[in-house]
């Protein structure tokens, strides 16, 4: 059994090392611009891929909603997400950042393949995005059987069916943020930072409560997948 954390540090490994003005030299976790900014964009892209909340869905029955893989999503489109993400960090960071972010979903299609989720779908990004908040807001890894029973239960979530062709921004979104969650919390692992821990830890609970709507302290992942207390 191997680890989400492990998986996703090994695909979104920094391009740099923090001495060299990596992940730490972006500073996003620090910038309450681009938490509220990230916030903002999340809620955005998971009304327009599912029209509602993940805790509403969580109540439908355990029946699986069938997934195709969805189209490659233009670079353009790539491109002009990682671009509204770095506009929340200091001018003179936010090419290096886009670039960065460019690069962290290019990885994130690796990390698909490695854990069996179908290309492109939502709700596999979703679960992504989820494991890697709780992990970055409990400082808690999730086994690979975890993540699993997470992808089943998100799979429960209906996709729009207009959205078909038209979520791919939401879908960048959702997964340049799990990607950078993780391994933002690997770095940390290298060169702790308690203010940066701390920072981090705010940002998967805004992220859980944008996803969940809930207070994310309810929240728990475990072998059965995700539970609220």
């Amino acid at each position: 059994m191997f680890r989400i954390v492990t998986v996703i540090a090994m695909l979104a490994a920094a391009p740099a090392s923090a001495q060299e003005g990596g992940w730490f030299g972006l500073g996003g976790f620090d910038s309450a611009i681009f938490n509220s900014q990230a916030n903002d964009i999340l809620r955005r892209s998971h009304q327009q891929i599912f029209g509602e909340s993940v805790e509403e869905s969580l109540r439908r029955p355990a029946t699986s909603v069938p997934r195709t893989a969805r189209p490659a999503v233009a670079p353009t489109v790539v491109q002009r997400v990682a671009a509204e993400l770095a506009s929340g960090f200091p001018p003179e960071q936010r090419g290096r950042a886009a670039a960065s972010f460019a690069d962290l979903y290019r990885r994130y299609g690796q990390l698909e393949r490695h854990l069996g989720i179908t290309a492109g779908d939502p709700a596999g990004g979703v679960a992504s995005l989820t494991a890697a908040s709780y992990m970055a807001f409990a400082d808690s890894d999730v086994s690979d059987t975890a993540f699993r029973a997470l992808y089943a239960q998100m799979r429960r979530l209906p996709a729009q069916p207009a959205a078909a062709g038209d979520d791919a921004q939401g879908r960048v979104t959702i997964a340049i943020l799990a990607t950078y969650l993780a391994a933002t919390r690997e770095a940390l692992k290298e060169q702790p930072s308690a203010e940066r821990a701390a920072a981090l830890k705010a940002a998967g609970g805004t992220y859980l409560r944008a996803l969940l709507g809930i207070d994310p302290a309810r929240v728990r992942i475990g072998e059965q997948g995700l539970s609220l207390r």
